[in-house]
């Protein structure tokens, strides 16, 4: 496959990552809800769910200007219509989740009156102090939360479903090149 037929590198590198990260920040507030709370690693499970949290959105804010300033290679065989608008509103909530999910549990810790720091360093607050703004973001970041796991369980089965089932290329185009299979 040429270059004209994939992501960029940055793309396809932007793409992984946030989805390790994503995957890590699940994994740590699944695994914080069935340690008890007087465990240190509870306290600490917390710690790094912000901390990645933290990491996303400067990645998601790249993704999203990389996004806009270079075009998407075409699919083959192209998509008809309605999948291709489902692919679009698809790709946007995503970009929702990675850019609302952060942005709403700084929110909540800023409006809660939290001291945020991410590996020793102060995070300013974005929010004055105020528990029902805080109870709206916190609801809102659960919210956005919850969904991810919809959304990014319809997303993985969309691009399996069009590599093994539809086979076009929509998959092979954001792989890394290492996972390509030689022809």
């Amino acid at each position: 496959m040429n270059q004209s037929t994939r992501y960029s590198l940055l793309t396809i590198s932007l793409h992984w990552l946030t989805l390790l990260l994503v995957v890590m920040i699940y994994l740590t507030i699944e695994v914080h809800e069935l340690v008890p709370r007087d465990n240190p690693l509870y306290a600490a499970l917390e710690d790094w769910h912000v901390y990645l949290g933290f990491l996303v959105l400067p990645i998601a804010i790249a993704r999203l200007i990389n996004f806009r300033r270079r075009s998407a290679p075409p699919i083959t065989p192209p998509l008809s219509a309605w999948q291709a608008t489902l692919t679009a509103w698809m790709k946007k909530y995503l970009y929702v989740l990675i850019i609302g999910m952060p942005l709403s549990g700084w929110i909540f810790l800023s409006a809660d009156g939290a001291m945020i720091s991410v590996w020793a360093f102060p995070v300013p607050s974005i929010a004055p102090e105020n528990q029902g703004l805080a109870q709206l973001a916190q609801r809102l970041h659960v919210l956005l939360g919850l969904s991810g796991y919809l959304f990014i369980l319809l997303h993985a089965v969309a691009a399996l479903f069009h590599h093994y089932l539809v086979r076009d290329d929509t998959l092979t185009r954001m792989l890394p090149g290492f996972m390509l299979r030689k022809r």
